[in-house]
């Protein structure tokens, strides 16, 4: 009788493992760990370039250009959807900017461009690139705050998340202070907190949507009230 060869187990966690397993676990978390600096880059970068095009261009071609990135997004959306073929593929060479949850559904992706799109479509230039760098600085942070540190628990989402979000508003809101873009401290301020509470409350990747729409909409009301005055 053949000796048969001996398994290799590890302990996780107090269980007994065999070894194979336990390098698949270890694989599949170095994965993750490995893909979430990336969507963080992908969301900050991403985020930050349709402002950057509306500031070095004007409204007719950023218009343009959103409305191109919208249909490419959405189509290759749809199509992941549609096919899971080509679904796998994505989630397995682009999984960094994809989250497990949206799997089978719509990325923030889409979501994201019609806010950019109304956005300068509705406001004016200075309010839409703010509304614009408030969504990607602030729910970024409301990301990793709340991951990290968030115990308060509100619809899903922490207090902890909103004020990281808040204060990256209000930070990427000094830096918009000096671009010129005819906007006061009072009326970011506002804009900034308007975004942050909206994070707070909006469900999964709709904020995406609606922090730039909403925050945009106050600070346009608050533009043109001093303008009354």
């Amino acid at each position: 009788m053949k000796n048969s060869k001996p398994r290799r187990y590890e302990i996780i966690n107090g269980t007994s493992l065999p070894f194979s397993r336990h390098y698949s676990i270890l694989k599949t978390k170095r994965g993750n760990i490995l893909n979430k600096p990336l969507r963080y880059l992908w969301h900050l970068l991403g985020g930050l370039l349709l402002p950057l095009i509306y500031y070095f261009t004007d409204k007719k071609i950023s218009l343009i250009i959103f409305a191109i990135f919208f249909i490419f997004f959405f189509l290759a959306d749809l199509l992941r959807l549609c096919y899971p073929r080509f679904n796998q593929w994505t989630l397995k060479y682009l999984g960094g900017i994809i989250k497990e949850e949206e799997r089978n559904r719509f990325s923030g992706n889409p979501y994201y461009i019609s806010g950019a799109f109304l956005s300068v479509l509705l406001f004016e230039k200075g309010i839409a690139i703010a509304s614009l760098c408030f969504v990607a600085c602030g729910d970024l942070a409301a990301s990793i705050v709340g991951k990290r540190y968030g115990r308060i628990r509100i619809k899903g989402k922490s207090l902890e998340g909103g004020l990281g979000s808040l204060f990256a508003c209000l930070l990427i809101g000094m830096i918009l202070l000096v671009l010129r873009l005819k906007l006061s401290f009072g009326i970011l301020f506002i804009g900034a907190l308007a975004a942050s509470i909206v994070e707070l409350f909006s469900p999964g990747r709709k904020d995406n949507l609606t922090i730039p729409l909403f925050s945009g909409l106050i600070m346009q009301i608050i533009r043109s009230i001093g303008r009354l005055g």
